[in-house]
């Protein structure tokens, strides 16, 4: 298995795939097997090697990948090369959760597992691509029309009793243009 230039060495190398779906029933108290999709989850791999406590060297320089972070403070995104991850289409991993090293009894070696997750999945990607298609805004060519109706009432309700006698006074001496082409026609 490599990770950008790094060669995971040990033997036993073992590694296998998950995929998640998540579900939820959609049956409540009956016997239905209706359930809806809550999304697919980046897949995963597990990993399982022998180290040799010959080659100390080999386990700090794989704990030293799974420290390592990008310019930004975020985990080291790696393309990987390895048998399973092509079959499972995985092009780009992290390391996630926890890389464990323990010592076999019988041996002098360590039993490594660790958990790699995939970056930006193709459901990921889809989901991405949906969310700007939908945020974009809409808008018209035209004049802005504003409804009258709806401000003059607003207003009035804002008017102190003393400011509604002025607002009738100054209404009667110097009606609106509406007012009064339709006190005309």
């Amino acid at each position: 298995m490599r990770l950008n230039d790094f060669t995971v060495r040990g033997t036993e190398l073992a590694v296998n795939g998950v995929l998640r779906i998540e579900t939820e029933s959609l049956g409540g108290n009956t016997s239905s097997s209706d359930r809806a999709k809550n999304g697919i989850k980046p897949k995963t791999l597990t990993v399982s090697l022998v180290i040799n406590m010959d080659n100390p060297d080999d386990l700090s320089e794989l704990i030293q990948q799974a420290e390592s972070v990008d310019e930004n403070g975020k985990l080291t995104v790696f393309d990987i090369v390895d048998e399973t991850a092509r079959a499972m289409n995985i092009r780009q991993v992290q390391f996630n959760e926890s890389v464990n090293a323990r010592k076999i009894p019988e041996k002098t070696a360590w039993r490594v597992n660790f958990t790699l997750s995939e970056y930006l999945s193709i459901p990921e990607k889809v989901e991405q691509r949906q969310k700007t298609e939908t945020a974009q805004q809409q808008s018209a060519n035209g004049e802005q029309v504003a409804a009258t109706g709806v401000e003059d009432q607003e207003e009035a309700e804002s008017l102190t009793s003393f400011e509604k006698v002025l607002k009738f006074a100054d209404d009667a001496l110097a009606p609106d243009e509406e007012e009064s082409a339709g006190a005309v026609a």
